[in-house]
């Protein structure tokens, strides 16, 4: 009976073990420590409740294999779907998100747990390890629970630990339904052959051994479809931040075009103020007109218009930017990446140098060169603190919604033209380098396949 008392306990922590580790990335609520081991409590002792319930009513221990009762095993089926459901309540109680969110990770938890215990019943099989557990009964809890924490820590050093936030998934419900049927139709199969005291240890091999690679055929789908969907959701976000570079290009060429209309007469009518102003007046409102009217001219009109708009946003923040560029060399790229690309370098290089106090180093540099069919970029500029890093990219400052894409924006137009993004940071200078190949003008999505 204790035996017996032990095994369901010990499986319903192993669960919520599981799925406590695919849940990690989950916004934790308030008091989160408080509600977990809580609820987790309740999940315990409810799951013995029933055992103890089932053993009042039907006069005979709730064993864990080897009964060969249909209604018994039917029972067992309904008892562990109860249990799960409990687990799913307790994170629901304990974590932010959805239901079908705290369902999904859940459903990976219970596949993990399910794997460990088959192959804690395979090992089990090996002659002298079973006949050392048919005559130390209770060991055989140190063998599950080394099972488990081997195929638990394994699938969090190879899938989950390389994650660094919650996984955007799309059409939630379908793949929710999906893990359940297959995890459900493990265990209901599981359920009617462990039961049967008269199996051999073949049969007992085979049926851990295909619920082994069903469960882990779950884990495999689940990581790779999340993979998918942040891919997926990456090339939406940028889809849309396109969508808006392109309307702030539309109404920042509209505002520049407007400014030097308005600067162009103000010169007419600065003319007709010379005759009762003094001179030095008349420069001061002639040099601010000048600084409004330094419109880039490079030969590349979009290149123009976000260097103007930067030297703008420079001057006004005093910070010194040179550039030397020739807007004939871009003409390969399509318009928008080429304010794309420039825009978000200058925007990040601004980012870091307004941040600087020492008005010496308040400044950004852009060189753009072609030289033996190569053309560079170069743009370099001073910071103060630390840069962060994800992979070889780093991590911004900007709109949470739309966290770090700027960065894999360039890098995204870079091999589109079959190009590379180079960053490096030493002595307090961040360096951003494109390098493009001149003889291939088309876009690598454009290139003709062989």
């Amino acid at each position: 009976m204790i035996q017996s008392l032990c095994a369901f306990g010990l499986m319903v922590l192993e669960l919520l073990a599981a799925e406590f580790i695919f849940s990690v990335f989950l916004q934790r609520r308030d008091f989160f420590w408080v509600r977990f081991v809580g609820s987790s409590l309740v999940c315990v002792v409810t799951a013995l409740w029933i055992w103890g319930i089932y053993g009042i009513l039907t006069g005979r221990e709730f064993m864990y294999n080897g009964v060969d009762d249909f209604q018994d095993s039917v029972f067992k089926f309904v008892y562990y779907v109860v249990v799960f459901a409990m687990t799913v309540a307790a994170f629901k109680y304990s974590y932010k998100g959805s239901v079908w969110t705290v369902l999904f990770y859940c459903a990976g938890g219970y596949a993990m747990q399910h794997i460990a215990w088959n192959v804690s019943s395979l090992i089990g099989v090996i002659p002298p390890v079973g006949e050392f557990f048919s005559k130390y009964v209770y060991f055989s809890f140190l063998l599950d629970i080394a099972c488990c924490a081997a195929i638990y820590s394994a699938v969090y050093f190879l899938f989950i630990k390389k994650r660094s936030a919650p996984d955007e998934i799309k059409d939630l419900r379908g793949k929710v339904f999906l893990f359940l049927i297959v995890i459900f139709v493990c265990i209901f199969i599981s359920r009617f052959t462990k039961d049967n005291s008269q199996r051999d240890v073949l049969t007992l091999i085979a049926e851990s051994a295909a619920a082994i690679l069903n469960c882990a055929f779950i884990l495999v789908f689940l990581f790779d479809i999340t993979d998918k969907d942040k891919a997926k959701n990456e090339v939406q976000v940028m889809k849309e931040l396109m969508r808006r570079e392109k309307e702030q290009y539309r109404l920042t060429k509209e505002n520049i075009d407007l400014i030097n209309v308005k600067c162009h007469d103000l010169k007419h009518q600065i003319q007709a103020l010379r005759e009762n102003a003094s001179e030095s007046y008349i420069k001061k409102i002639e040099d601010a007109v000048m600084f409004y009217d330094s419109v880039a001219k490079t030969g590349n009109d979009i290149l123009d218009v976000i260097l103007t708009e930067k030297s703008l946003l420079c001057e006004q923040n005093r910070i010194t930017f040179t550039c030397v560029a020739r807007g004939e060399d871009l003409s390969f790229m399509d318009d928008m990446d080429i304010y794309s690309l420039f825009g978000n370098a200058l925007s990040n290089a601004f980012e870091n140098v307004s941040r600087i106090e020492d008005s010496d180093r308040r400044c950004i540099s852009l060189n753009v060169r072609a030289e033996n069919d190569v053309l560079s970029i170069h743009i370099e500029n001073f910071y103060d603190g630390e840069i962060a890093f994800e992979g070889d990219l780093p991590v911004t400052s900007k709109s949470k919604d739309y966290h770090g894409f700027g960065v894999k924006s360039m890098d995204y137009i870079a091999k589109k033209y079959n190009g590379y993004m180079s960053i490096s940071t030493q002595d307090g200078i961040f360096s951003l380098d494109f390098v493009f190949p001149l003889s291939e003008r088309k876009p690598a999505a454009e290139q003709p396949t062989s």
